[in-house]
């Protein structure tokens, strides 16, 4: 049943651009699937971001000198053709989406972007880890909710049945 919509308040909130975060997962989908609808519902600009961390031997722990061996090298070509694949995909979905590709910390990155983009709303999904998964991998979500200028909504990947 479909209710009718009333005009907008004198004071209500503009979203005119909304940023939508990537890393191409079930959990990022369906923030995706909520950003569409919004944006239809606003009117608003859709911008998908994808960010490449790119620092995995950083992050393991490995010595510097390991980053320059060519299998380093062919694994993050492999990771950028990856991502270019996956924004193709979603841009032949969505062909008035705007698509963005950086290299680098997505924590810093996301909140970068949406500050320069000058972004109303950030969509963004959470993968719902708790415990030592949290400890290890963190929280992009949680970290870009704690430091974003602007309004973030979550949405958690839905549980397997």
């Amino acid at each position: 049943m479909m209710t009718k919509r009333r005009p907008p308040a004198k004071d209500a909130v503009a979203i005119t651009r909304i940023l939508v975060p990537t890393d191409f997962s079930p959990g990022a989908e369906r923030a995706l699937r909520w950003a569409v609808t919004l944006a239809d519902e606003f009117g608003a600009e859709l911008i998908f971001l994808h960010v490449l961390d790119l620092s995995l031997a950083a992050l393991a722990g490995l010595p510097s000198d390991v980053a320059s061996f060519p299998a380093v090298d062919e694994l993050a070509r492999l990771v950028r053709a990856e991502a270019t694949a996956g924004m193709a995909n979603l841009t032949a979905r969505y062909p008035d989406v705007r698509t963005i590709i950086l290299e680098g910390s997505p924590r810093a990155l996301i909140v970068q972007v949406a500050r320069e983009e000058g972004a109303s709303l950030i969509v963004i999904g959470t993968h719902g880890r708790t415990g030592l998964a949290h400890i290890l991998f963190g929280s992009v979500a949680a970290h870009i909710v704690r430091t974003s200028q602007v309004p973030v909504l979550t949405v958690r990947e839905e549980e397997p049945v």
